[in-house]
């Protein structure tokens, strides 16, 4: 069409004596050039805002990963981080799935979370003095001056100190951000606990008591002092009665010389800002609204709120316990609501019923309210070092789960309780709904067997927050809480869930708390040969190894309280090698696996009865630390 339109003017060439250049007129030319100048400035644009948008995602990946290195920092005390928690298999972000939470980060990353996390450990030491082992290879810290650590990890530099985080990445200096490097904590005097008068006033502002001979105890030891967090009592207010408090505001800055663990919010250690994408309480956002920036290093919010241990003062003990029980006075526990997963240690030795009851916690409010644990005789010894910490942390399941402790109490031969309460119980099996007899229901030091209908009753509980366990042979035990005030009687409805220990559900169970318990590995009686009747438990384990390359795992070996201690220890340490053998047998690296016995010095439930000998005969598979 343009040909033909410039070939008549040609034609006439002789007699119009008119040059033209293009044969287009000229508002088309001027249209032309602005289309084109317009789409040089599209381009242009299109590859400068490209340009931006690299280097913006270049700059939210580094941040993010910075991020995702320090929710893998876990704290076994005020200012200790312990090493990264482990994933599994991906599900996507936002769920409540711990597995699929966990497969958002990296374990096995040597970066600048796993030195940090070196470094935290060893505040105040000479950079000499932080083992090889927790740094990355061929990584190393030095201290140009007290309060700053330096270190090279691939191409940049970092200095961490008072000012914040710095780095050097190709000759260029990035600023300070983050929070400072916190300053050590001084070492805590002695503990010097007194003991209980009789005056309520006195003695509830004790910060530490430990009372011989008292009207409730032979031996009653407590940390922290009993004032609801420091916002006091109602007129007349017990809170041994098992009344709620009333709800209070918060966040709150807990007094300078309160023991460590009491009287202020604490958020599971692995918890980052990252980790609000889905359900959390009231309490985390304290680090969702840190003071500083939420990149690494962490925010003051985040470092004020690690979980920190307890430390009773017990000293010498009766010459006689026949039981003992461990009272905390807990505020706004969440675990079936928020789908965290806390785990309890005493000395650094996980205490598993203690970790069933205070996961069954349905605190909201907030509110605190007493709650009574037994401490089962096998884990008596840890009582005999003098002092006891107790740690309360959820490490794995990177669910914001804020919680609170006023005050713990280890009473040794409690007396006659002064504020009482009984419950009935129906034990059920979750997927029939059937009545399941000869059950094992416990609360508190008491305990009973379900008849066939599947109800029992207890008598004589403490009042406050009574966790009801049931166990029965062939179920995941399950425990219920029932809120009792004194003089009152509850109920509680038990479903039990047959266990079960597929690869999946091996999966499963160590997302949530780092350990898989195996009962269909048997051995013959008294013995560490395997029974052909193991095989589909021990493919399950094979399953879940082979699902983590390269990956170590401690094979654990539990029997019950049956026989003499020094036979059970060496009767699990034979079966845990036996598993090995078999693992190794069967493809697994040898030095994948570390095989361990406990004998019957780990119960999960108590040895006094049927039920809960069986529990303990058990194989455990974890992730080695």
């Amino acid at each position: 069409m343009t040909n033909s339109r410039s070939a008549a003017p040609a034609a006439e060439s002789s007699r119009t004596p008119v040059v033209q250049s293009s044969g287009f007129p000229k508002f088309v030319i001027v249209a032309i050039g602005i289309v084109a100048l317009l789409i040089v400035s599209i381009v242009a644009g299109g590859v400068y805002a490209l340009n931006r948008v690299r280097h913006k995602a270049a700059q939210i990946e580094t941040r993010s990963e910075i991020e995702r290195n320090f929710a893998q920092l876990r704290t076994s005390g005020a200012t200790t981080f312990n090493q990264p928690a482990t994933a599994v298999s991906s599900e996507g972000r936002g769920s409540n799935n711990p597995a699929a939470l966990n497969a958002t980060r990296n374990p096995s990353a040597s970066d600048v979370a796993t030195v940090a996390n070196a470094i935290m450990q060893n505040l105040g030491k000479e950079p000499g003095e932080i083992p090889q082992s927790a740094l990355p290879p061929g990584v190393s810290v030095s201290s140009p001056a007290p309060g700053s650590y330096t270190w090279q990890q691939g191409d940049r530099t970092y200095t961490w100190d008072g000012q914040g985080l710095r780095y050097v990445y190709h000759s260029q200096t990035y600023p300070n951000s983050g929070c400072p490097l916190p300053t050590p904590l001084s070492e805590p005097s002695p503990l010097q606990p007194q003991s209980a008068t009789g005056n309520q006033l006195h003695d509830w502002s004790l910060k530490y008591e430990r009372t011989v001979g008292g009207p409730e105890a032979d031996l009653v030891i407590r940390t922290g002092d009993i004032n609801n967090l420091g916002f006091g009592w109602a007129q007349g207010f017990d809170p041994f009665s098992g009344q709620s408090t009333p709800s209070h505001h918060y966040p709150w800055k807990p007094p300078a010389d309160e023991p460590a663990g009491t009287d202020r919010i604490m958020v599971a250690s692995i918890v980052t800002e990252l980790d609000f994408s889905h359900r959390s309480d009231g309490y985390s956002r304290v680090i969702y609204s840190c003071s500083c920036p939420s990149n690494f290093p962490p925010c003051k919010g985040r470092f004020d709120t690690m979980p920190q241990p307890i430390t009773l003062a017990v000293g010498e003990l009766p010459s006689n316990i026949r039981s003992v029980l461990l009272q905390v006075f807990a505020d706004d526990f969440q675990a079936p609501v928020l789908h965290s997963h806390f785990q309890v240690s005493l000395n650094g030795t996980r205490i598993p019923p203690f970790e069933d009851d205070i996961n069954a916690l349905q605190q909201t409010g907030p509110i605190g309210k007493l709650l009574t644990l037994q401490l089962l005789p096998e884990y008596w010894p840890l009582l005999k070092s003098g002092n006891v910490k107790l740690f309360i942390d959820d490490p794995t399941t990177h669910v914001p789960d804020g919680y609170a402790i006023d005050f713990v109490r280890i009473l040794v031969n409690p007396h006659q309780y002064k504020y009482q309460v009984s419950l009935t119980a129906t034990v059920t099996d979750a997927d029939k709904h059937t009545p399941i007899a000869g059950a094992t229901v416990s609360a508190a030091l008491e305990s009973t067997a379900t008849d066939r209908s599947g109800k029992c009753e207890l008598k004589g509980i403490p009042a406050g927050l009574v966790v009801a366990t049931a166990t029965a042979p062939g179920y995941d035990e399950n425990s219920v809480t029932v809120d009792l005030p004194a003089g009152q009687a509850g109920h509680a409805d038990i479903q039990l869930h047959a266990h079960q220990e597929s690869t999946a559900a091996l999966e499963q169970s160590i997302a949530q708390t780092g350990t898989a318990t195996i009962y269909g590995i048997h051995f013959d009686t008294d013995s560490s040969k395997l029974r052909p009747d193991s095989l589909p438990a021990l493919n399950a384990v094979l399953g879940l190894i082979n699902n983590h390359s390269g990956s170590r795992w401690m094979i654990a070996g539990h029997t019950d309280n049956q026989g003499g201690a020094s036979h059970n220890q060496t009767l699990s340490e034979a079966r845990a090698d036996s598993v090995v053998t078999w693992l190794t047998a069967h493809g697994v690296a040898e030095s994948q696996l570390a095989p361990q016995g406990f004998g019957a010095s780990r119960p999960v439930a108590d040895n006094a009865t049927a039920n809960g000998r069986a529990l303990n005969r058990r194989v455990e598979v974890s992730l080695a630390k």
